[in-house]
């Protein structure tokens, strides 16, 4: 065996080799594989020679030596999982070395010059070709049949007359080897073009996903930009508008001009105030909190805006509804979804409020109202931001909620879309066990940071 192959520094190509190897067929398995051979020719040995007595004692001791080194070698294998290359590349050496002299250790042994353990020479052929290159496969097939022809021509001096025959045998062998060898060594090479071009591939495909990621915010933020500029520019140019006016205009006119100019700051300072929430929506401490409570504390709060309009609020909520989350984050999703009914439903109109486990691990609150139905066209938008269908909204207000529920793991749909009933439910996940509680409270805290 040349001297190389124990070297530290190994190639590009054979480390590729190896780890393609490594995963295709472990060292234990090869070890198990090797075993089981040994243990079928030393059965076959015993069955076939019983008509001419037992095999000598020792071929049994080199089988047996030969099963603790394999034995041997499936334990540091199974405890030794995560092998260095080079380790690895020494382990295979010893394993081909032991397998070329084990044969002809046991054809010593049993002092026959026709015997069958020859055959295992197609081990340290095949191990050789799968881990190393298609030279030294040709090397260690070349070292196999030379122990074959060399077991002949020995043979031929304590068993004369030496016969044609043998040599045949031996050739044939040796064609065996070769050509066994050539071929796994061909397959394990295409099988590594095959892994380094699909590797290329999948790297090629990581690099557009990344850049299209990358374009995609890009072109998001530009989105975005543009539609800040849009929603600022209205109420900064009103305001400029009525403080020029102011300058001109009599002491009469100038105070429905200031009028003008405060309201649209106010509006200004709401859209910085929910781009503010849109961009950071972070959502602070967690605790217990009770659905059945938030909504009828939101319900409270709304009451006196739906009464403006004589609408009736009914409210019906589930026992025992607790949920873990920022409570002042779910009063502004609540608070939002609850606004946007009233608003949408007509004069003397009615919205239910609906509180209730949907199942043992979720809380479903539905809002439902009897105004118009969303159009078509505007209702795969109405929860991306700056889009709005309400005069005077910032379109963020949605946007915002929905973001909220996402972040407490659960999720905020238009449920139903029909004219007179519109449907907007929120799902979230229930209290689990309180033995649980402090670790899914880290977990959501800690997906939350990351996102």
């Amino acid at each position: 065996m040349p001297s190389h192959l124990v070297c530290e520094e190994l190639s590009a190509i054979e480390l590729h080799r190896f780890r393609l190897t490594a995963a295709l067929i472990s060292r234990s398995t090869i070890a198990v594989i090797h075993l089981t051979v040994l243990l079928a020719f030393l059965l076959a040995q015993v069955v076939f020679s019983l008509s001419e007595g037992a095999p000598p004692r020792a071929t049994f001791i080199v089988a047996l030596i030969g099963v603790a080194l394999r034995l041997a070698e499936m334990l540091y294998a199974r405890r030794n999982r995560a092998l260095s290359l080079v380790a690895m590349r020494r382990l295979v050496v010893a394993s081909i070395l032991w397998n070329l002299t084990l044969p002809l250790m046991l054809a010593v042994a049993t002092k026959q010059p026709h015997t069958h353990y020859f055959g295992m020479l197609i081990l340290p052929v095949l191990e050789a070709a799968l881990y190393f290159s298609l030279s030294l496969t040709l090397f260690v097939s070349a070292v196999a049949a030379s122990l074959a022809v060399f077991w002949v021509a020995y043979a031929a001096h304590f068993t004369p007359p030496f016969s044609i025959g043998e040599l045949l045998e031996a050739t044939t062998l040796v064609l065996v080897l070769f050509v066994t060898g050539t071929l796994v060594n061909w397959l394990i090479a295409l099988l590594g073009n095959r892994d380094e071009e699909l590797q290329q591939r999948l790297e090629d495909l990581e690099r557009t996903r990344t850049r299209l990621i990358e374009e995609e915010k890009l072109a998001a933020v530009g989105r975005l930009a543009s539609a800040v500029a849009h929603e600022i520019r209205n109420p900064v140019a009103i305001i400029s508008s009525a403080l020029e006016a102011s300058e001109t205009s009599a002491i009469s006119a100038r105070q429905e001009l200031s009028t003008i100019a405060m309201l649209e700051a106010r509006r200004l300072e709401q859209l910085t105030t929910d781009f503010l929430s849109y961009a950071s929506p972070g959502l602070g401490p967690l605790s217990e909190v009770d659905a059945a409570a938030l909504v009828g504390y939101i319900v409270a709060v709304v009451q006196q805006q739906a009464l403006q309009k004589s609408i009736k609020i009914d409210l019906e909520a589930c026992e025992n509804c607790l949920i873990w989350g920022n409570e002042g984050k779910l009063q502004q999703v609540l608070m939002n979804l609850m606004r946007n009914s009233i608003e949408a439903s007509p004069e003397g109109g009615q919205i239910g409020v609906h509180v209730r486990h949907e199942n043992a691990d979720r809380v479903r609150i539905a809002i439902t109202n009897a105004g118009p139905s969303i159009p078509r066209d505007a209702l795969p938008r109405i929860f991306e931001p700056f889009f709005t269908a309400k005069e005077g909204g910032t379109g963020l207000g949605l946007s915002i909620a929905r973001t909220i529920v996402e972040k407490h793991g659960g999720e905020l749909l238009v449920e139903q879309n029909e004219p007179n009933c519109i449907v907007f439910a929120a799902t979230l996940p229930a209290l689990p066990e309180r033995s649980s509680l402090s670790l899914v409270g880290t977990q959501m805290e800690r997906q939350w940071q990351e996102s």
